[in-house]
């Protein structure tokens, strides 16, 4: 079962099908980044529509009985998720609510801080505030695994020592691979791991050093993790961006608060690596895996049985 940790796609039939090209079993998929409460329930509704009217090839899951019944009919499994809780408001009722509509992944921020804590672009990182601490706990109660991708160093550090069940970087690489604040230091990444979290490495090219790097210098790093924090801890998250068109990065990365003063200025996708250009790809990511000395089983939990571990631990039943 391959598992992808991190997708945030303009989903269609045709972005299914490609999807699905890479023999993508499960991902998660991003609905909801800078909206508020009426905006985020019209993206989940837009979401159920898809699947509704796409049956046949796409359905959402809400745990790991329901992964396997996708898998065993065919059809890709979807985990929603947000990569931001500014939706939940400061009301943590909010993190039952949305998890009851099928909402598995919550990150605590996005690339601006919000009143839970820091981003990870945040000049100062003030940690996990008093909401940060009652959100998580909610989040826990409510079966929904708490992601730190975006999240500042010190707020993520909190993160972890605040939940009671184990935490994941969906999509992110460690910061001595590709030294950019989006991705985490060791400390960190053996802190998720210590507590049974997962870590997905990123395949999004500006957290891995650029289209250039190899599919070998990539596939070391996932080794050089695993002999660090362990293999059981170790995962993918493609961080796929299907679908969009050319100007749609600004929004998906400021939302309101930073807009670019001209067309000119917005910011475009940047070239994915030859040997990986998208989840069509996980085929040639797993010939990787394996030349860097990954065995078929350590391999197999790398692609997917990891965060399948992860999800069965976290979710309801």
């Amino acid at each position: 079962m391959i598992i992808d940790g991190l997708q945030i796609n303009d989903w269609s039939r045709e972005v299914i099908a490609e999807v699905r090209s890479g023999g993508v079993d499960v991902v998660h998929a991003t609905v909801g980044v800078w909206e508020d409460l009426a905006g985020t329930m019209t993206r989940i509704g837009a979401f159920r529509h898809l699947c509704r009217h796409n049956a046949d090839v796409i359905r959402i899951a809400r745990s790991v009985d329901e992964i396997h019944a996708a898998e065993a009919d065919d059809v890709l499994a979807v985990v929603l998720g947000f990569q931001n809780s500014s939706m939940l408001g400061d009301d943590p009722e909010m993190a039952g609510i949305f998890a009851d509509v099928g909402v598995r992944v919550i990150q605590l921020t996005y690339n601006i801080a919000n009143h839970l804590g820091s981003s990870c672009w945040e000049p100062h990182d003030g940690g996990l505030t008093r909401a940060g601490h009652r959100m998580v706990a909610a989040l826990n109660d409510a079966g929904v695994l708490v992601d730190i991708s975006h999240v500042g160093n010190v707020t993520g550090r909190d993160a972890v020592d605040a939940s009671a069940q184990p935490i994941a970087i969906t999509h992110g690489n460690p910061s001595s691979f590709c030294d950019s604040p989006r991705n985490k230091p060791d400390e960190l990444v053996a802190a998720v791991a210590e507590r049974g979290g997962v870590i997905g490495c990123t395949l999004y090219p500006l957290f891995m050093g650029g289209a250039d790097v190899t599919r070998a210098e990539y596939c070391s790093m996932v080794a050089q993790l695993a002999d660090q924090v362990g293999v059981e801890h170790v995962a993918i998250g493609s961080d796929a961006v299907l679908g969009w068109s050319p100007d749609a990065l600004g929004w998906m990365r400021n939302g309101r608060w930073d807009r670019a003063t001209a067309p000119t200025e917005a910011p475009k996708f940047p070239p994915w690596p030859t040997w990986f250009d998208g989840p069509k790809d996980f085929g040639s990511l797993s010939d990787g895996l394996d030349e860097a000395g990954f065995t078929p089983d350590e391999r197999d939990l790398v692609l997917g049985g990891n965060w399948l571990r992860l999800f069965g631990q976290v979710f309801p039943a």
